[in-house]
């Protein structure tokens, strides 16, 4: 009976290894490709990020920095920033403490590498 109890449980033990050690997720990223729901920290980096207006012209950029993720995220307790605009370029600071970034109508962003900081030498 040891052994079968023994067996068993080596199995379970090599299920649970091949199971949990999964596909790594990948970092963050550095741009937003197209329309939809991203989490920071998980699907985009904090940071600044341009798009370079609307898609289609005859409809407005619609984008907004989330504190929460729930349902179709348009309900405006859930907003910290946003903003409905046909002009381009635009700008957004995406922080680590947003929860999401919501995009649509806006295009590709990319991040916008931060300035170069200290003195040139003067």
């Amino acid at each position: 009976m040891r052994a079968g109890t023994f067996l068993i449980a080596t199995a379970a033990l090599s299920a649970a290894t091949v199971l949990g050690s999964g596909i790594a997720a990948a970092d963050p990223a550095d741009h937003i490709p197209q329309d939809g729901v991203y989490r920071v920290g998980v699907d985009i980096r904090p940071g600044v990020y341009e798009s370079p207006g609307p898609t289609d012209p005859t409809k407005a950029c619609d984008w907004r920095r989330l504190w929460q993720l729930e349902g179709d995220n348009t309900n405006m307790k859930y907003i910290i920033e946003n903003n409905y605009t046909k002009l381009g370029p635009i700008r957004v600071t995406v922080k680590p403490t947003d929860a999401g970034f919501t995009t649509r109508n806006c295009g590709s962003w990319r991040m916008v590498p931060p300035a170069p900081s200290g003195s040139a030498g003067f």
